[in-house]
């Protein structure tokens, strides 16, 4: 046979080999893997997240009546100091202008001073007479202290008349100020900015004093974290935070510790703790929840891994397409990465999701994930 006869047959063995190889290969499951490196590892403590109003109030009317109108909208926002519902001032201006005119009546009075001016001037006629006669020693000095007294009398009961007129006037100017400010109190407004979410009075309910009429929630936001027990002692003021809201997908955000409150929740153990998250106050609703993690310490250029990986204190390590499974150590551990302190090296290929898919010995092929 002819040279070229062997060569020929040989790539197309060749040929044949290499797809065969190709379909085998493809036949193996795609393993999503990330490769360990070197980076910052971080130690975090992770806690549950529920954002709710800064502020949240009931509105009560001070004071029984009929609701005239109403600004009352689910959802609408308020201002601090607009009126929510006007009540019907129909009774309380009546009394005003009653009061009023018992003012004016009184003052009127009191300008025409006392009933007894006119026996001011008499006893003060009898006592000049007493003097002049006493003085001539035509009478007595007994009858002239008598006339003393006789005056002194009347001008103690003029005073005390006039000063009964004046106290009458001032008891209805308190009472005009009450009404007035009863009659300010007959428009209910909003105490602070907010947002209403209760309507509880309408336009023609007959209302009782104290009763709510609203609720209204501030326009302000806190993100509240529930942290456990043994994670709580070493959070501080001003430690970085990272967030996620169930509402915004993986999406992250940046955040720092701004309280921490010091007793726990007696039915759950577990302590609140405050974040000033860098989002919009608008995306911040009250009832949002997610998840958030506190660094606490960081270690610079430490082996890490996304924590997917782990399966307790091994993870599924890929070479050269073999699946191997290797013990490890833990280190620093973040919501995402955790730091490998033994068991594996720079470059080596962990698989990192549907661990349940694998065991020791397959075959497989990769794709890599950034991480």
């Amino acid at each position: 046979m002819k040279p070229g006869f062997f060569i020929k047959l040989f790539l197309v063995l060749a040929a044949i080999g290499a797809g065969g190889f190709y379909f085998v290969s493809s036949l193996q499951p795609m393993a999503l893997v990330a490769t360990a490196k070197r980076h910052v590892a971080v130690r975090s403590v992770p806690g549950t997240i529920q954002v709710v109003a800064e502020r949240e109030m009931l509105i009560r009317s001070d004071l029984q009546g009929r609701v005239l109108e109403s600004n009352l909208e689910l959802g609408a926002k308020v201002s601090e100091g607009d009126v929510l519902i006007s009540l019907d001032l129909g009774d309380i201006e009546i009394g005003i202008e009653k009061v009023k005119i018992e003012i004016e009546a009184a003052e009127l009075i009191l300008e025409q001073g006392s009933s007894r001016q006119f026996d001011l001037v008499t006893v003060k006629e009898r006592l000049a007479d007493a003097k002049r006669r006493f003085e001539a020693g035509i009478a007595s000095k007994s009858e002239f202290e008598a006339r003393q007294r006789d005056l002194t009398e009347v001008e103690q009961a003029i005073e005390a008349e006039l000063n009964a007129k004046e106290v009458r006037i001032a008891q209805y100017k308190n009472e005009l100020k009450l009404l007035e400010r009863n009659k300010e109190k007959m428009s209910i407004r909003a105490p602070m900015d907010g947002v209403v979410t209760e309507v509880l009075a309408y336009r023609g309910d007959l209302i009782a004093g104290g009763q709510e009429v609203a609720k209204i929630i501030s326009v302000d936001r806190i993100v509240e974290v529930k942290v456990s027990e043994e994670n709580f002692s070493g959070i501080e003021l001003g430690q970085i935070a990272r967030v996620k809201f169930l509402g915004y997908g993986d999406t992250t955000f940046d955040a720092s510790v701004s309280k921490t409150l010091p007793v726990a929740d007696p039915l759950t153990q577990r302590y609140t703790v405050h974040l000033e998250v860098d989002i919009e106050v608008e995306r911040l609703f009250p009832g949002l929840t997610g998840e958030a993690t506190i660094t606490l310490d960081e270690r610079d250029r430490a082996l890490i891994i996304p924590g997917s990986a782990i399966i307790g204190d091994r993870v599924f390590v890929v070479e050269n397409g073999e699946v191997s499974m290797k013990q490890i150590e833990k280190g620093f551990g973040s919501m995402t990465n955790v730091e490998i302190l033994s068991g594996l090296e720079e470059g080596d290929q962990v698989i990192v999701s549907n661990l349940d898919m694998y065991k020791v010995g397959d075959r497989v092929r990769t794709e890599e994930m950034i991480f």
